[in-house]
Parts: C-alpha cells; sequence; structure tokens
C-alpha cells in the first residue's frame, strides 16, 4: 500500500446500511430513489456491483465484516452467537498502525465497540431493531443505555459529527453503522412525501406468494404483511423503505459537508456498503433469509485518494473483502485466517477480477454458488435445486434446473459448490 500512500495514511469513514438491496440507490440504475450523495460517492469512486454478503442477516454479517472470516471459521452463523476471542478484529489491526478507531451506530455483535478494538465510542445501540422515534444508547464500556428521543439516524450521524469535532485525530477509522431501513419503517414525513405509493412500481419479479415454501415463512420478517402478498401494501412498504434511505442519505450528506468544511474530504477513503439485502416482494417473498439477488448482494461504494473514479466494478466481492481492504490502507499486514481478498487491486486498476465464484449461506437452510454468469441455490433440507443464468435473466424468473442444454453448466456449479462448502467446514456437508 506504501505505493498508493506514500506520504500520508488517508483516514477512513466507514458508513454501513441496514437491509439495504444493491438495487436501491440512485447510482445503481434506480430513477425513482432519490440519493444524491451516495450518488456523488460512486461519481468519484468505484462501485462495486456485485457484492455479496455470504450470509444474509445482521449479525454474521456484521461479524464477517470485523473480521474478514466466514461465520464458519469466526463462530458466527446466526444471531446472538459471540464472536471467537482468537478472530481477527478489524479496528485492532488499524489501532496498531496508529488509526484512532471509532463507532457510533448499530452494534449487531457480542460485548460493545471498545470489547472489540474500538478506542472512541459515541451514541452506540446495543441491539438489532428498534422503533424511529428514539433509540437507546451507551456511550462507554459499562455504561447503561439512554433514551435519545430523535430519529436513529440523525443520532447516530450526531454522534459522528462530534467525533470528528472532537477526539477523532488523524488518522482515523470512523465507523458509522445505521438501523436504516430495516423496519419498522417511518420515515420522516417529508421525505415520505416524495414517494406517493402509487408512483412506486413493483418489482419485475413480485408474487403474492412464492412458487414453494422456502422454509422460512413462518419466521418474523416473511410475517409483516398478510398473504397473500397485495400489490398497494407493497407499493407502499417500498415507499416508505425509499423514503427511509432518502433520509438516511441526507445524513451521509451531513458527515461529508463536515469532512469538507474540516478540509479532511480529500484525503479520506469513504466506504459505503449494506450488511444485508431485502425482497420487499421480490419472488412472493418480503425478508432477506433467501439466496436470490435481493438478499445476498448489497452496494458497496468505495471512493477515496489513489483510487479509480466513476468506475462499476462487475466483479464478484464479498463484504468480508471490506477488512484486508481496510488493513491494505492503513498500511497493515493483512492478519492470518483472514479469508477476504483485498479489494484494492480493483480499486487502482491493476486487476479485473478477485475470484471466479462467490459462496453464500444461510442457516442449515440454503446454500448458494455463482459464477459471473450462472447462480446455483440449493435448499438442504429438501434438496430442491435452482439453477439461473444471473446475466440474461437479472430477476431470476426462469429456473433452468431442468434445461438439458444447462447440464454441463449445472455439474460445473455443483463441483464448485461442494468445493466451497469442504474448503470452508461448513458443518452440513457431507463428503
Amino acid at each position: 500500500m506504501a505505493t498508493i500512500y506514500p506520504n500520508q495514511r488517508p483516514n477512513v469513514l466507514f458508513i454501513l446500511t441496514d437491509d439495504h438491496q444493491f438495487r436501491a440507490v440512485g447510482a445503481a440504475g434506480n430513477r425513482v430513489l432519490r440519493t444524491p450523495h451516495m450518488d456523488w460517492l460512486a461519481r468519484g469512486g468505484v462501485h462495486f456491483t456485485h457484492c455479496h454478503a455470504s450470509n444474509p442477516i445482521s449479525t454474521p454479517s456484521r461479524a464477517c465484516l470485523l473480521t474478514g472470516q466466514y461465520g464458519f471459521r469466526n463462530g458466527v452463523t446466526f444471531f446472538r452467537q459471540p464472536i471467537r476471542p482468537d478472530a481477527p478484529r478489524v479496528a485492532r489491526e488499524l489501532s496498531q498502525r496508529g488509526y484512532q478507531t471509532a463507532f457510533t451506530g448499530k452494534w449487531h455483535n457480542d460485548g460493545r465497540p471498545c470489547h472489540h478494538g474500538f478506542y472512541l465510542m459515541r451514541n452506540v445501540f446495543l441491539g438489532g431493531m428498534h422503533g424511529y422515534d428514539s433509540i437507546p444508547v451507551v456511550q462507554g464500556p459499562d455504561d447503561a443505555p439512554a433514551d435519545v428521543k430523535r430519529h436513529p439516524s440523525e443520532v447516530f450521524t450526531d454522534g459522528a459529527l462530534e467525533l470528528l469535532d472532537g477526539e477523532c485525530m488523524e488518522p482515523f477509522a470512523l465507523f458509522v453503522w445505521y438501523t436504516a431501513p430495516h423496519d419498522p419503517r417511518t420515515p420522516p414525513e417529508k421525505c415520505e412525501a416524495l414517494y406517493p405509493p402509487q408512483t412506486i412500481s413493483l418489482p419485475p419479479n413480485f408474487m403474492p406468494a412464492p412458487l414453494f415454501d422456502p422454509g422460512t415463512l413462518d419466521i418474523r420478517d416473511e410475517k409483516l404483511l398478510p398473504r397473500p402478498l397485495n400489490p398497494l401494501e407493497i407499493r407502499q412498504e417500498i415507499a416508505r423503505y425509499y423514503a427511509m434511505l432518502t433520509h438516511l442519505d441526507n445524513q451521509i450528506g451531513r458527515m461529508l459537508h463536515r469532512l469538507q468544511e474540516k478540509g479532511l474530504l480529500e484525503n479520506t477513503v469513504v466506504i459505503l456498503a449494506g450488511d444485508n439485502g431485502l425482497s420487499l416482494g421480490a419472488h412472493g417473498l418480503l425478508g432477506k433469509q433467501n439466496m436470490y439477488e435481493e438478499a445476498v448482494r448489497v452496494p458497496l461504494i468505495i471512493r477515496g485518494p489513489g483510487f479509480q473514479s466513476g468506475v462499476r466494478c462487475d466483479a464478484l466481492v464479498d463484504l468480508m473483502d471490506v477488512m484486508p481492504t481496510l488493513c491494505d490502507i492503513a498500511g497493515a499486514p493483512i492478519p492470518a485466517g483472514v479469508q477476504g481478498r483485498t479489494l484494492t487491486p480493483l480499486l487502482t486498476g491493476r486487476r479485473k477480477r478477485l475470484r471466479d465464484s462467490i459462496f453464500c449461506h444461510y442457516d442449515d437452510l440454503f446454500r448458494m454458488v455463482r459464477t459471473p454468469r450462472h447462480k446455483l441455490v440449493r435448499h438442504l433440507k429438501t434438496g430442491r435445486e435452482e439453477l439461473f443464468h444471473t446475466e440474461t435473466d437479472p430477476y431470476e424468473q426462469n429456473d433452468l434446473i431442468e434445461s438439458a442444454l444447462y447440464a454441463p453448466v449445472l455439474n460445473d456449479l455443483r463441483a464448485r459448490l461442494n468445493h466451497w462448502r469442504r474448503t470452508l467446514n461448513d458443518p452440513t456437508f457431507q463428503n
């Protein structure tokens, strides 16, 4: 990394959103959604269009970000599981290289940020979800949560600005991890007025009910609306989802403007990512506990000094790649045991690809492998498989599993899936 930052290491602002599917960014081609600050980041940075959450639920996905490891290695494959003590932590690595590490926002892993290498904390929410009229937050290692009567996205942004104006000394790594646009979606009225439900289009792959029961219809996410799904109610839900994101985008703007005012913006790497996606009616589903594109693909935009500008990168990448990338940015060695791959070759244009396939999993229900063109989903409980040509069928509406024409593709993906599961010590895999 010395060739990119030979004189002065950049600061880091890492923004994480919650339940944010990859299509829900203006820069992704969404002509309805208003996200001018996210779009600004994309215009001046690298927009990774095929970033995946290897396990598309909050706690495991965030553990992957913190450790650079799959859940099979860091110990977190579901909610309420602690990160293994011997797993690396990105904040510790950055601190050892002289970075002042700080955290504000949603902490959905064990302990508190300070127990995982973050030096500063401000307005930290210890939980998975909460309403948007207030939020209970902590400030240190052992204080009791205190309720703040304000929209959580604003509370977390306030915490970030306080840190930037006060204790954050350069070089700093400030993590701002939001709860929005996770339900219950109650956006400010001004933002909600921007999206009349009758003007919102349904997803092209909307269905009132899934073609088959994937085994997740009894979980909380899938019970948020009555079934069969009503098109008007889905439009209303998407409208509120967009309004939440526009309000969140306003908060991102507050931080970017503050960095600019302080003369720090040009020497700050800004990372925008989502922890997992969301179905919102696609395939007859509401939640993220599945292997369809809406659930496993998330936004990832990185803008910073020395990186390419205005580039859309379609390489297959994983959220856990952010951890070794941050080590590279800090000039730190990537710890042994990290399974993610640094994105710096893609950010600088030295390479076009890092891997030829990607692997995702959820609980003991689903396993998935995809290449740049095809995807195989295996349902572990039933043995059912789904095969999609994602390049020509981006909404996964044509299952090719019975097509003799795709038998060679199917055999290749089955072999790739078995290799991933064997290599990663998937506990459900039997040779």
